[in-house]
């Protein structure tokens, strides 16, 4: 007599996994999507499903092709594939989008302009390429910089599109120019049987339009697998959507509550609209969080529940309730980050080998973060970055302020003369240091060179400005004082007008790092050090960090922390305008991507969170008043240790603000009533929302767009002596930190600081 069936979840591939993951698992044919929450075992998921396919449902290895995003998560996927059904490695196809692109092309390149025995062109590369093309077609690089039109053309290509094909958007001159110039890079490109990142997924997918090798590469491939799936940009969905359009036996896996690349091209829409492109998908969700305790989830999920964008999934726990989440509102951002230091020496005293992560929104935060954590001596690992006072553009200012302070310093003569770009080749400069004088300085030698007449063109142009500006340093620097100094230099050295300029995502990112070094002699200048001791200052600081390979503490943006986790996490700067930040909350869809970089923050945590906010913040050197996150009142009351009051007692008028401080030093009293009045109406618009019965509150409403304290108001007409006429549409920040945000007719929309764009106002 037989026995009883055998019970499924006993296999193998099967145990250990939940309900939904053993389904998962065993749906082998049609379409599928997994939507994979926070820490819910999708990597165990995927791996074992492709090892299902392999053993259970007799499919060959080499009939699998399974994509992710970056080489070592798909070399962790192939040793996992590997250690459970023994396949040779070379019949498993598990890459990246690119190295699948890359192994098409080599097999099928006879087929493309460039051949199967391409380079591949480095960003370095392109550049070099770039500006040929601009010297060619005599297109200036101040209005053209070659990283912004590389950027508008990756864009474009990753869209699918060749510059006949867009040609189609280009509404504006300045775009128009643009496509000139990715027509003859492209046509360089074939010259040099070249192709840059973009170009492998541009000619793969434009090969697989190709009927036979559609029919040819979908019947290898009759079983695709995509992780991450709500990262894909428009060319990699094409090109999925061709594999899997003969046998539809199409996996996709991610979140698209994590979904936090929209500003490098990815779709969201991709994820949203699976079920649309396949009518007949099955749809899983995985829900069980193996990570966190059920108040971190709960407190993510309350969140993430804003967003309209989403398909909707609701984590649990099985880890306990957990501690509640602890929030800390400091008098400013140096108290706020000694706060935080001091809060991990204690949690070390407890816990010695506690692991610990610090997020931040953007970069330029780890500043002061890093300078506490240095005054106690305190180890950490900066993780996706480099420290701040090692970063290019700081080091460069640096050289700037040391060569004033000590004229003798050739190593920072050497740095600053072509920072910006001044047409100084290494002809040149041997020229200057042959011609310092004995015990002289490098600028008696570039002056005695100028005298000579020895210098010609743009390099004596240059030069001769660089000169004047370190003989009006010399007599300006006292009564500039040490901030003032350095904003004049920033100025009158060029180096911000070529960041603005440049008008790259990464450009923007090197100016906020300036900011925040402004903020930082700003906060010396305070406690009266002159230039000499900042210097030394920050060399000390520097020469600290040796000490990091040993450090369980862990600095890191938001973005570099996604798929890591942490059991103890601390987010800082929970303030409008820095999270979310002050660009993307011009847009509905830019919120919703800064809430799900939030949600992804959250997440991070396996059992303590701690969310922290400042009143007042330093930038660019003036003290402005803060209002809290919107994504703060989220955070449904029972999630944390203490409610967070939502009233004007909060961020009161007299609170920090004493007087004689910085703050009304810096801003004036006009500038304080200005700053309150905006942040008592955040106030009264958030307390006249009517709270549902759930308790969940709603989010705060988008203010309606006004033009920022003393500012010209939007629609107002101004000329820039750089991108000409322009309309203003939008202004943030005051005083110093005022900014503009104007659409020119040729240079389309550009944000400019009032104080350094010399616009002037028209009729």
């Amino acid at each position: 007599m037989p026995g009883p069936d055998p019970d499924p979840s006993d296999h193998p591939l099967l145990r250990n996994l939940n309900a939904p993951q053993q389904e998962a698992v065993r749906h082998a044919h049609g379409p599928l999507l997994i939507l994979a929450g926070a820490g819910s075992g999708k990597t165990t998921v995927i791996t074992r499903r492709i090892a299902w396919l392999i053993e259970e449902e007799g499919v060959h290895p080499g009939a699998i092709l399974a994509m992710t995003f970056t080489n070592k998560a798909a070399e962790e996927m192939r040793e996992r594939v590997q250690r459970l059904v023994s396949v040779p490695l070379a019949q498993l196809w598990v890459s990246t989008f690119h190295s699948f692109c890359t192994r098409i092309l080599r097999r099928e390149g006879d087929r493309t302009p460039v051949g199967r025995d391409f380079v591949i062109f480095d960003p370095s590369d392109q550049k070099s390429l770039m500006k040929q093309v601009l010297a060619e077609l005599h297109l200036p690089e101040k209005q053209f910089h070659p990283r912004k039109v590389l950027e508008l053309i990756s864009d474009f290509k990753n869209r699918c599109l060749l510059p006949e094909e867009a040609r189609e958007e280009a509404l504006d001159p300045w775009t128009r120019k643009v496509l000139d110039a990715y027509d003859l890079y492209q046509k360089g490109l074939r010259n040099h049987r070249a192709c840059d990142f973009d170009d492998l997924l541009l000619h793969t997918e434009r090969l697989f339009r190709e009927p036979a090798l559609q029919t040819a590469y979908g019947d290898r491939f009759r079983y695709i697998l995509v992780d991450e799936y709500q990262d894909t940009n428009r060319a990699q969905y094409l090109l999925v959507q061709h594999l899997a359009r003969r046998h539809h036996n199409l996996c996709v896996v991610g979140d698209e509550d994590q979904s936090i690349y929209g500003w490098r091209g990815a779709d969201i829409r991709n994820i949203l609209d699976f079920q649309k492109d396949f009518p007949e998908a099955v749809q899983i969700k995985l829900e069980q969080n193996y990570r966190s305790t059920q108040r971190i989830l709960d407190a993510a999920s309350s969140v993430i529940a804003n967003n309209s964008q989403r398909l909707g999934k609701t984590l649990w726990s099985d880890l306990g309730h957990g501690e509640a989440i602890a929030f800390k509102l400091a008098e400013e951002g140096r108290l706020e980050a000694e706060w935080v230091v001091q809060r991990i020496l204690d949690l070390r005293h407890s816990e010695p080998d506690a692991k610990v992560a610090v997020l931040y929104r953007a970069n330029w935060q780890s500043r002061q973060l890093e300078e506490a954590l240095r005054a106690v001596n305190l180890p950490y690992r900066l993780v996706g970055g480099v420290k701040f006072y090692e970063r290019q553009e700081v080091k460069d200012l640096i050289s700037y302020l040391r060569l004033v302070s000590n004229p003798f310093d050739l190593v920072s003569f050497r740095r600053c003369v072509n920072a910006p770009s001044r047409g100084v080749g290494p002809t040149t400069l041997g020229k200057i240091e042959t011609a310092i004088p004995e015990g002289g300085t490098p600028l008696e030698g570039l002056a005695e060179l100028l005298r000579r007449g020895e210098l010609k063109g743009r390099a004596q142009r240059e030069m001769g400005k660089f000169l004047d500006l370190f003989h009006r340093a010399a007599r300006e620097r006292d009564a500039l004082g040490l901030a003032g100094l350095v904003r004049w230099v920033l100025q009158e050295s060029g180096y911000l007008q070529s960041l603005e300029d440049e008008g790259t995502l990464e450009a923007e990112g090197r100016i906020r790092n300036l900011e925040e070094f402004l903020s930082a002699a700003a906060e010396s200048e305070s406690l009266g050090l002159r230039l000499s001791e900042f210097l030394d200052r920050i060399t000390l600081a520097a020469d600290a960090d040796q000490v990091e390979e040993s450090a369980q503490l862990s600095l890191m943006t938001i973005h570099c922390a996604k798929g890591l986790e942490f059991p103890h996490v601390f987010v800082v700067g929970m303030e409008e305008e820095v999270f979310p930040n002050r660009q993307a909350r011009e847009t509905p869809e830019g919120l919703e991507e800064e809430r799900r970089l939030f949600y992804v923050a959250i997440t991070r945590a396996q059992r303590h969170l701690t969310l922290t906010a400042a009143r007042r913040r330093r930038i660019m050197g003036t003290e402005m008043l803060g209002m809290p996150s919107r994504f703060l009142r989220e955070i449904p009351p029972e999630a944390l240790q203490t409610p967070i009051r939502w009233g004007t007692e909060l961020y009161q008028a007299g609170e920090g603000v004493r007087p004689g401080s910085s703050f009304t030093r810096a801003s004036g009293g006009a500038a304080v009533a200005s700053e309150l009045q905006r942040i008592r109406g955040f106030f009264d618009r958030v307390r006249a929302q009517p709270e549902p019965e759930s308790g969940l509150a709603p989010a705060a409403p988008e203010p309606e767009p006004r033009a920022a304290a003393g500012a010209w108001p939007s629609g107002t007409r101004v000329r820039s002596p750089r991108f000409g006429r322009g309309l203003i549409v939008a202004s943030t920040g005051s005083g110093d930190g005022l900014t503009y945000t104007v659409r020119f007719a040729e240079a389309g929309e550009k944000r400019i600081l009032a104080r350094f764009g010399m616009l002037e106002k028209e009729g």
